[in-house]
């Protein structure tokens, strides 16, 4: 296992992997309700013995702004398994990429794990995007919060970084040679 193998495209499509992972715990959605219980939540401030009332209505506010908030991992619908599974795999082919390459495994071009990442990634970038416009629930109640955007964005990182690499595979340039060196100079 050599790190100094990797590629600065493989460097950025692994980091990116692993900040998918965290922007998938984000919200990705709420509701006009939920947003409005989470504005209450925060605005209440309770103070002494007198703010009995205001800790119950900041509980209450925020369990209903919890009921309301949804993110990668919380799927209903057949779409969201979907999206959930291409997260996941973009997220492995991404960080398996990396390893392979450190690892010294070398394959065809065309159907490299770089390239299968770029793809995995592409495809639920798409899916991500139909899902933001056509959002789960009530159109008019359903707000998207910044997990989306921020999952679009990540990866798109993924698929040009892995995009990257693959060209590097096609030219033959992906592949650095250990060189080692002896005492002796020439």
């Amino acid at each position: 296992m050599n790190f100094g193998r990797l590629l600065r495209a493989d460097l950025i499509a692994a980091a990116a992997a692993l900040v998918l992972l965290f922007v998938m715990a984000l919200d990705w959605y709420s509701t006009v309700a939920g947003k409005e219980a989470r504005r209450i939540e925060v605005l209440s401030q309770p103070s002494g013995a007198a703010g009995q009332v205001e800790r119950e209505v900041r509980e209450t506010a925020r369990f209903a702004a919890e009921g309301a908030e949804r993110n990668a991992w919380q799927v209903t619908g057949a779409v969201d398994r979907i999206i959930l599974l291409g997260l996941l795999a973009t997220v492995l082919l991404a960080l398996g990429a990396a390893y392979l390459r450190a690892a010294g495994k070398r394959f065809r071009p065309r159907s490299t794990p770089s390239a299968l990442a770029a793809v995995a990634a592409a495809l639920t970038a798409v899916l991500v995007a139909y899902r933001s416009l056509q959002e789960p629930g009530i159109d008019r109640a359903t707000t998207v919060e910044a997990g989306l955007p921020l999952a679009l964005a990540v990866l798109g990182v993924i698929a040009l970084s892995c995009r990257a690499a693959m060209r590097e595979e096609e030219r033959g340039t992906a592949w650095r040679e250990e060189h080692t060196t002896t005492g002796a100079s020439a």
